[in-house]
């Protein structure tokens, strides 16, 4: 039982060890002390960038059958609305009559009241 115990401190130990020296190594004010002035970044760094070659009088090829030049409708002039069903008659207007008085349905309003004036008591 002892030996396990042994075993699995030991064990704990190393991987103790091994983390706080990964932790010093990649720490920035330690990398700043061991190498002044770089940065640090984690992963592989990217390869330098390439230019790619100039293309002297290089021509474009496609395969298959070139589409056919696009085609515009002919512009209305008057744009026509359709509708489904009977259409409605056209509006009509009665004509305007003038010798006639204007007459309202209903009872008529009382006519309109005014306040007495008011009279300065002194």
């Amino acid at each position: 039982m002892k030996r396990q115990y042994l075993i699995l401190n030991g064990f704990l130990s190393v991987t103790v060890i091994v983390l706080l020296l990964g932790d010093w190594v990649n720490h920035r004010t330690i990398a700043n002390v061991i190498l002044p002035g770089t940065r640090l970044a984690d992963g592989v760094p990217l390869p330098p960038p390439t230019q790619p070659p100039p293309d002297l009088g290089t021509q474009e090829i496609a395969d298959g059958v070139p589409l056919p030049p696009p085609t515009q409708p002919p512009p209305k002039l008057i744009p026509e609305m359709m509708a489904d069903g009977v259409p409605l008659p056209p509006p009509t207007q009665p004509p305007p009559d003038l010798n006639e008085s204007m007459i309202a349905d209903g009872v008529p309003l009382p006519p309109p009241t005014q306040p007495p004036p008011k009279v300065n008591a002194a």
